[in-house]
């Protein structure tokens, strides 16, 4: 079994990962076709610290996705809803939703962010290894959002992707237990993620603009 080498946990045995991600993730959990606003939030806030593990050339994405979350905690401190659903339908409702930072677009590119990662875990889960499974994943999620330079920064840096191996060397202390709680996040996260993207489609909000 080979080391954590791009994780930012080196020299020491990783804790499971996701056990306490699913957890969140499940609170979460779709009501009434809705999903609660403040705990899909912490489910994203749980899920995080993932990219620390897995190295640097995720940074970006880590980067793109904290922002977003940061984003749409602030507001719904200045307007509360119950549901995200219900938030961005108020933001539309008020003629906001196609404004620089609003709840709308922060919950699209929070999306996408999420659907590239969800993409790659998902794609390893099935036995694709985890260097192409990014790669791939990439190809299948964000890259028809991205502008030309911004694609090749990505595409580059994928390339540096680590192996299966040395991810979930990363994610846990036992491969096969790491595994199976990798299949049971997907299996979670999956049905909030398709909610957020058909309703997102449904309101007009789903922006094919390039960043």
């Amino acid at each position: 079994r080979p080391p954590c080498t791009t994780s930012l946990i080196q020299g020491r045995m990783p804790a499971p990962f996701f056990p306490e991600v699913s957890a969140a993730w499940t609170k979460a959990a779709i009501v009434g076709g809705e999903i609660p606003a403040n705990e899909f939030m912490d489910a994203s806030k749980q899920f995080t610290p993932i990219f620390d593990r897995l190295g640097k050339v995720f940074f970006p994405v880590k980067a793109d996705l904290n922002g977003n979350v940061e984003k749409l905690v602030k507001h719904l401190a200045a307007t509360p809803a119950a549901t995200l659903h219900a938030m961005i339908r108020a933001e539309k409702a008020a003629g906001k939703s196609k404004e620089k930072n609003s709840a709308s677009g922060s919950l699209l590119w929070l999306k996408r962010a999420m659907q590239f990662v969800f993409c790659l875990l998902k794609r390893v889960s099935k036995g694709e290894e985890a260097n192409k499974a990014a790669q791939e994943a990439y190809k299948e999620t964000l890259m028809a959002y991205h502008g030309f330079m911004v694609k090749k920064t990505f595409q580059l840096g994928l390339m540096a992707a680590p192996s299966t191996a040395t991810m979930l060397a990363c994610l846990g202390e036992n491969d096969a237990q790491s595994m199976t709680e990798m299949v049971e996040w997907v299996s979670i996260a999956e049905p909030l993620l398709q909610n957020i993207h058909a309703f997102l489609e449904a309101e007009g909000l789903d922006d094919k603009a390039t960043a």
